[in-house]
């Protein structure tokens, strides 16, 4: 049996080892967390960094290996290229679109080649140039790790009081120790979960994008179809067509984040040569009858691509967070959640008796729900429901907390 070499081994890549498997390979798991979720879903796990492909290939030997792939991973990405190029898999991404996806000062440079709306920002790794460019930037700006994604890192500062501790921040969660300083944009916030054959723009699904607010801005839930004029959809196509030609990525998946300012302008944020994590492929399934998943494992293994739309249906992804660190006691009101008509898949990765974090990062999510309605107006109304039935009840962490034990909502 040939094998599929699955990088990481959280909530979004454990779809990639199930449908691997359904696709009849034996599926080998890499991620340095001996309680990943993956070790028990690999038929081989090894606990150990999925950033060394050279170590990876040497404690697997000279095995067969018929794809390599990281859905939702920017940091694995370098890997899956590196190993691909050992095993001599198929597909290789094109060498700039995954410098896009591990550099966001390369990324913003195509950007400004492109004359693409842009924004001011820089990007170094040394604190004095860094402190200099955010004088001259001005506030409010946002400070993250340049080689990042999951919103690890990330500062929105409206001053310059707390600058030194955002940059030293972002440069703990940066793999170069390198951080960029972005002038911060305001407008609607979108995303964009597309894939491309043969040069062609062949799917595209564009999100109205939730996301909590500083200091972290983290995504928090997905509307499809995002409600935009048909003129905006047009340039968003043009624009995500323009970028993938100019960087070379010709086949396979590819995201985007925007934010739509009041004047109109496009303002792409960032870009991963990737499938989109935080559930993205759940909710592109439920509402567009597509399997990401597994065109982005056929096109690992070289076979052709297939983008069948089999539906088109107005749906919600929701991120299940919590409020505080703690422990986790009871999940309420699941059964009822379950039986909602609008509810097509509910997740939740945590179970009582675990210690969860609050949510200021992707990672420390604790599940997710899928919604499919008519009208956006039924998924708000379904969306209250929920809310006001389902909750995870935490014990906080008495560390560094004032709150005494207490039931917290989902958010």
């Amino acid at each position: 049996m040939r094998n599929l070499i699955v990088l990481g081994g959280g909530e979004d890549q454990i779809p990639a080892y199930r449908e691997g498997r359904r696709l009849g390979y034996r599926v080998i798991g890499v991620d340095q967390r001996p309680d990943a979720l993956g070790a028990a879903e690999a038929d081989e796990f090894l606990c150990m960094t999925s950033r060394d492909p050279e170590g990876i290939a040497a404690a697997l030997g000279p095995i067969d290996v018929a794809a390599v792939i990281s859905p939702a991973s920017d940091a694995a990405q370098e890997s899956v290229a590196e190993l691909s190029r050992i095993y001599r898999t198929p597909h290789r991404t094109a060498p700039d679109a995954l410098r896009c996806t591990v550099d966001k000062g390369f990324f913003r440079e195509v950007v400004d080649r492109l004359g693409l709306p842009a924004y001011r920002y820089t990007q170094a790794d040394d604190v004095e140039e860094l402190t200099r460019a955010a004088a001259v930037l001005g506030y409010p700006l946002i400070v993250k790790p340049a080689d990042s994604s999951g919103s690890k890192g990330i500062t929105v500062l409206n001053g310059p009081a707390d600058l030194s501790g955002a940059i030293e921040y972002a440069r703990e969660n940066s793999f170069s120790r390198q951080v960029i300083l972005e002038e911060l944009i305001v407008g609607r916030h979108g995303a964009v979960e597309s894939f491309f054959a043969d040069g062609r723009l062949a799917f595209m699904a564009v999100t109205d994008r939730v996301v909590t607010g500083p200091p972290a801005m983290i995504s928090l839930a997905h509307v499809v179809p995002a409600d935009l004029d048909p003129s905006v959809y047009a340039r968003i196509a043009e624009a995500v067509t323009a970028i993938c030609a100019e960087v070379g990525h010709r086949q396979g998946p590819v995201n985007f984040d925007f934010v739509l300012k009041p004047s109109g302008d496009l303002c792409f944020i960032e870009m991963g040569a990737r499938l989109g994590g935080n559930g993205m492929p759940l909710m592109v399934r439920h509402a567009f009858g597509l399997n990401t998943v597994e065109a982005a494992i056929r096109l690992a293994l070289g076979e052709p691509l297939a983008m069948d739309v089999t539906a088109m249906r107005t749906a919600a992804l929701r991120i299940l967070t919590a409020e505080t660190d703690g422990v986790l006691t009871a999940v309420k009101g699941l059964d009822e959640l379950r039986s909602m008509p609008e509810v097509v898949d509910v997740q939740v990765f945590k179970a009582p008796g675990d210690h969860v974090r609050a949510y200021t990062q992707a990672g420390h999510k604790l599940g997710y729900l899928v919604m499919v309605a008519g009208t956006r107006e039924q998924l708000e109304d379904a969306l209250d429901r929920v809310l006001s039935t389902f909750r995870f009840e935490i014990e906080p962490d008495v560390k560094g907390s004032e709150c005494s034990p207490a039931s917290r909502s989902a958010s």
